[in-house]
């Protein structure tokens, strides 16, 4: 994961990636796997990723506002700075 996003990938499209993979996968999983992944970000970010909307939900944080949200805290926690990919 850590790597497709760092590569330009939006967070959400590699999420939902997971998802299509192992329906069994959800938020709180994900949530995980970023903390576990991006060790210098806050922990809020696995917060954000558990209200995410993510597939088969109505409402909770939207695609776009989890993904600008997880990039500039990537962008801030200096996993960008040798990266010409930045969204």
């Amino acid at each position: 994961m850590l790597e497709a996003i760092l590569d330009g990938e939006l967070p959400t499209t590699v999420f939902k990636r997971l998802i299509k993979a192992d329906p069994s996968i959800g938020n709180i999983h994900i949530g995980e796997m970023v903390s576990n992944e991006f060790v210098e970000l806050d922990s809020l970010a696995q917060q954000l990723v558990w209200h995410w909307k993510g597939p088969g939900k109505n409402h909770e944080l939207s695609d776009e506002s989890l993904d600008a949200e997880l990039l500039t805290m990537l962008k801030e926690a200096g996993y960008f700075q040798n990266s010409e990919n930045i969204l």
